[in-house]
């Protein structure tokens, strides 16, 4: 077997390892991304029984900081022209809800059926715009669910109230919030709907679906975003890079060339998992991180080596190596974390 074709082999061997390991649950997108909030997975808004009895539709959302934790509230105000009827509550509303004294709600949790993943659907692929981010979460679409139905009178022309929600916020790594966003919907018309907060990094889109006015709010933290964005954009840069250089050097099969294989599998076993979108677990940095290291290693002696053996000098040389690399996760990735 020729020099070349042994190490491209054993190359090959290293990053199908590597690809093995992320059949561990220690590895996935997961770890990375979560959405919180489980009160703030639902659609906000209203569904009339008779929507065309509904008039003067007029909206406001704002958001409010109560004990340190932002709501979203919606003010209401419609008219009704009909005899007896009731209307839904989307979601899941955070604080009581005061209506007129002769109104009285009553809660039964129902999900709602329509054409609701249409909306999730134009939401997710054309209207926001950081789609992308939220996607990585498994369960980042919005549910259609009900707790709360009120009673509508002909006794009563001119309905107003306000609703409090908790946002859905999208969160990096346990700890930062990335994206706050949230999902008005009613399949009334809206004459008038109005975000009250005008200083804020986000975007609110608006469109009619299936027979459903939305009216979207997504509140960035654009530093983290693009702080993240950079630090993906290194990490492919790295591991692309790392991949063609052992290639070349493969390729010339020169020996001075050969010392730099073990930096660059290091090199490519950091950046592996983040190329691929993918997390990684605290007990997996500490655990198999440095047998990924070892063996990593041991690859790059037996590709700098004439034979495919091992002495006992290399088994300590590769071992002082996995030591170096585990402190530098250490630094690099735990420590940060712990911050």
């Amino acid at each position: 077997m020729s020099k070349k074709l042994k190490n491209f082999i054993l190359f090959g061997i290293f990053i199908a390892i590597l690809f093995i390991s992320t059949l561990s649950s220690q590895f996935g997108t997961e770890i990375l991304w979560s959405n919180e909030n489980k009160d703030g997975d639902g659609f906000n808004g209203l569904l009339f029984k008779n929507p065309v009895e509904i008039s003067d539709l007029v909206v406001s959302r704002s958001i409010e900081n109560k004990n340190s934790k932002e709501l979203v509230r919606y003010d209401v105000e419609f008219d009704f022209s009909g005899e007896e009827s009731s209307l839904r509550i989307l979601g899941t509303p955070v604080r009581q809800i005061f209506f007129d004294e002769n109104i009285t709600p009553s809660h039964s949790i129902v999900k709602l059926k329509g054409d609701y993943d249409k909306v999730n659907d134009q939401l997710f692929n054309e209207k926001l715009k950081h789609s992308q981010l939220y996607k990585n979460v498994s369960n980042y679409k919005f549910k259609a669910n009900s707790e709360i139905r009120v009673p509508l009178s002909k006794d009563i022309e001119r309905y107003s109230f306000s609703i409090y929600y908790e946002p859905r916020n999208l969160v990096y790594k346990g700890k930062e919030d990335v994206a706050k966003n949230t999902v008005f919907i009613t399949n009334a018309r809206v004459d008038k709907f109005v975000n009250s907060e005008k200083n804020i990094e986000g975007e609110n889109p608006y469109f009619n679906q299936s027979g459903f006015y939305v009216n979207a709010q997504e509140i960035l933290n654009k530093s983290a975003i693009s702080r993240i964005s950079i630090i993906n954009n290194v990490s492919s840069v790295v591991f692309v890079a790392s991949i063609i250089i052992v290639l070349i050097i493969t390729w010339l099969d020169k020996k001075k060339l050969k010392s730099l294989y073990t930096l660059l599998l290091m090199f490519i076993l950091l950046t592996f998992y983040r190329f691929l979108g993918l997390g990684e677990s605290t007990l997996a940095i500490l655990t198999i991180y440095p047998i990924l290291a070892f063996i990593g290693a041991c690859i790059a002696k037996l590709m700098a080596k004439n034979e495919l053996k091992l002495s006992k000098k290399d088994l300590k040389q590769n071992l002082g190596y996995t030591i170096l690399f585990f402190v530098v996760t250490l630094i690099v990735c735990i420590i940060p974390r712990a911050m």
